[in-house]
């Protein structure tokens, strides 16, 4: 969606001298930015729904024992942070390819 918004932008980096590269590059950090913002969000909610479920499901399950029902490790943690920026990168590399052919004239003339 950001390349149907940016059309213009584009078409300005290019009559600049912009490399392709840069362009693409541009795209796809953008992408893997959006993919860690949505792993943060996501991982804070798992946490606190695993707060949740210790809080108030594992005294039913576990009635008198010690111990969590839910547990998230930090080591299934940051890996799935970082599988959210590669999966971001991913979504984002096909529009970034589609940046790089846009021709520099048809970008300006869009509305």
């Amino acid at each position: 969606m950001s390349i149907y918004e940016r059309t213009k932008e584009i078409g300005v980096l290019k009559v600049l001298g912009c490399s392709l590269a840069t362009i693409r590059n541009m795209f796809l950090i953008e992408a893997g930015f959006i993919g860690f913002m949505g792993g943060l969000i996501g991982l804070t909610l798992s946490f606190m729904v695993s707060v949740l479920i210790n809080q108030f499901l594992a005294a039913t399950f576990l009635y008198g024992m010690d111990g969590k029902l839910s547990v998230i490790p930090i080591w299934l943690a940051v890996p799935s942070v970082g599988f959210a920026i590669i999966i971001g990168m991913a979504a984002g590399f096909f529009p970034a390819m589609r940046a790089m052919k846009l021709s520099p004239l048809a970008a300006i003339r869009n509305e």
